[in-house]
């Protein structure tokens, strides 16, 4: 995998390229395409990415905090021990057939994102930090949150059957709204699933 200057050298297609270190802060980064790239240790906070697209690309150990993706695409990318607190994923771009799956999460920070309505079937969210996380109305059937801290979480017309939130911990689901049909729980964290429930426990 060939290394790479960026946004400085004049192109908008790049393939198979390894990026590290990179300082973008608050970069504004437009039509660009990425195409099995490697981003490592890059900082991202506040930068721009508008009508950009990712395709089997990897983020790690990236902090990618208030992030901005208008209209921005992403097919079969990875973020691993990054930080993406505040990222708005509602404004990204979604096709209805994604044959690569959802972006994928694992432990990273995402705290405060916004994932309402999105088709998220089969994503992994693994022992993350998505504290304040927006999931309302999103689909999160076959998911795997295992392992995630999702205190303060919205959740509310949320799709999670069949999902995995085995040793996740802080989350507060009204089942009476959301579709919890073979999803898988952990005890003592299961408890809270009664909350919504209007009956009383001796």
């Amino acid at each position: 995998m060939k290394k790479s200057s960026f946004p400085d050298d004049g192109e908008k297609e790049y393939a198979d390229r390894a990026f590290s270190g990179l300082d973008l802060k608050s970069a504004r980064i437009e039509s660009r395409d990425f195409l099995s790239c490697v981003f490592r240790n890059c900082d991202l906070t506040g930068a721009l990415f508008r009508f950009c697209k990712f395709r089997d690309c990897r983020f790690e150990s990236c902090n990618l905090s208030l992030l901005r993706v208008p209209a921005t695409y992403f097919q079969g990318t990875s973020f691993k021990n990054c930080k993406l607190t505040g990222v708005n994923w509602t404004e990204a771009a979604w096709p209805r057939l994604n044959l690569s799956g959802p972006p994928t999460f694992e432990n990273c920070v995402l705290g405060d994102c916004v994932f309402i309505g999105l088709k998220l079937a089969g994503t992994r969210m693994k022992d993350c930090m998505a504290k304040e996380a927006d999931l309302r109305d999103a689909d999160l059937s076959g998911a795997d949150l295992s392992g995630t801290d999702l205190s303060g979480a919205l959740f509310g017309g949320t799709d999670l059957r069949k999902a995995d939130l085995s040793g996740a911990r802080g989350y507060a689901i009204d089942v009476g709204t959301c579709r919890v049909k073979g999803a898988k729980f952990s005890l003592p964290e299961a408890m809270a699933l009664l909350d919504g429930l209007d009956i009383k426990l001796d």
